[in-house]
């Protein structure tokens, strides 16, 4: 577990803003957790930890947390007592889907089939929903969150896949920010700011090895850049490259960034971010995805 007493983490934005802005800023996030992935998590947690203190630095930690994974309804107590330490050290929940599994109507061009069935596994479970049923379920996430005395006031979709209406819909919902693979979105403005992200996928051996070989060249490219994240999920810890990878990223990351929450990350986009092409409830509004 990332262990952090809440006055270490739970430190305003006002404080660390000027410094993010001056220095740029690194966003850690954990995707799919749940019961079913709660020791992978906690290994990949553990892993982050050490890292944050061998850099000295505190480190708080965004948490994708999904309700019910593949309609898995198993809530152990000891699960959700975790998740309510974990915020109360100053760590970040974020409503992450409602099942992480994508039973939208069948993809009916080629590309959209690749990518809904195979390059994300069929998990894209916001890639096709009308918005009336992307904005039921939201509202489903946040009564399961506040049943279970959850705080969440960010949504990202499972594989950051958005259907036409879901930004409107989680604007509706009363989220405060979202994201896509390389934007931090503060709603319901839709002001955003450009965040790429390093995202590993171990479902394959060569999957594992374009991994490292593709964020290792991003990572070249990227450096400059203000804002970073760090897209975790939970065996991202099991596989020696991939975990030696992510890292040697972490800790060169932290050598000169500012750490924040994805929910900081927005607040930034609120006050400097690119105004939204459009409205933000605008059901045509469309976000690009990315992969597991």
């Amino acid at each position: 577990m990332v262990a952090a007493g809440p006055s270490a983490l739970n430190t305003p934005l006002r404080a660390g803003a000027a410094d993010a802005r001056a220095t740029g800023a690194v966003c850690v996030v954990l995707h799919d957790v749940c019961p079913a992935h709660w020791a992978a998590c906690r290994r990949v947690l553990a892993a982050v930890e050490a890292c944050a203190r061998g850099a000295g630095v505190r480190l708080p930690v965004t948490l994708l947390v999904v309700p019910h994974l593949h309609g898995d309804p198993a809530l152990p107590r000891e699960y959700l007592q975790w998740l309510r330490q974990l915020a109360a050290q100053g760590h970040e929940l974020v409503l992450h889907g409602l099942t992480h599994r994508d039973d939208g109507p069948p993809p009916r061009r080629v590309g959209a089939w690749l990518l809904r069935r195979h390059y994300t596994a069929g998990e894209g479970e916001f890639a096709a929903l009308l918005p009336s049923q992307a904005l039921q379920r939201m509202q489903a996430g946040r009564h399961w969150a506040r049943a279970h005395r959850l705080p969440m006031r960010g949504f990202v979709p499972p594989a950051w896949l958005m259907g036409p209406g879901t930004l409107g819909a989680a604007c509706e919902a009363g989220f405060r920010h979202t994201c896509t693979l390389n934007r931090i979105i503060a709603l319901p403005q839709g002001r955003s700011l450009h965040a790429p992200s390093f995202v590993f996928s171990t479902r394959s051996a060569w999957r594992r090895v374009l991994s490292v070989v593709w964020n290792r060249l991003l990572a070249w490219r990227l450096g400059v850049l203000p804002l970073q994240r760090l897209e975790l999920h939970p065996h991202d810890a099991d596989h020696t490259a991939v975990r030696r990878c992510w890292e040697s990223l972490l800790r060169q990351a932290l050598r000169y960034r500012t750490p924040l929450r994805l929910g900081e990350a927005a607040e930034l986009a609120r006050r400097h971010g690119q105004d939204p092409v459009g409205a933000a409830g605008q059901t045509g509004w469309r976000a690009r995805g990315a992969v597991r």
